[in-house]
């Protein structure tokens, strides 16, 4: 499980855009592997690239891990609503992605599976 929050100094909205990919990696790393989570991801990042070019210099894919840490980094470079649109985008794309490979109820059941994990994390942080 990864378990980073994200850099020193990130603003709390955007630890919650990292945490949901965190959360979304987690939840589909053992049914689809590293590969297949970073050829997704790789996809989703292509595919929003002209809107957002600084997505498209995403670098290769290795681990989970090691693609979230450099998302947190990519987020953290631009304004506050430019990340959060990027992510928005990244999300739906990376989504429409996995449920044109799994079916859209079985994505829906992992997604929806992400994030309740995340909001009862959230809600035992907050005892």
């Amino acid at each position: 499980m990864m378990t980073s929050k994200g850099g020193p100094g990130r603003s709390e909205e955007h630890i919650r855009l990292i945490q949901s990919w965190r959360r979304l990696a987690d939840q589909l790393g053992p049914l689809i592997g590293d590969s297949g989570f970073c050829a997704l991801y790789g996809r989703a990042c292509r595919l929003v690239g002209p809107e957002y070019k600084w997505l498209a210099d995403t670098p290769p894919c290795k681990t989970r891990d090691s693609q979230i840490t450099a998302l947190d980094e990519m987020l953290a470079s631009v304004a506050p609503d430019h990340a959060q649109a990027a992510h928005a985008a990244l999300l739906q794309t990376f989504t429409e992605l996995l449920a044109s490979l799994i079916g859209h109820a079985l994505a829906r059941r992992l997604l929806d599976a992400a994030a309740r994990d995340g909001e009862e994390k959230n809600a035992q942080e907050h005892k």
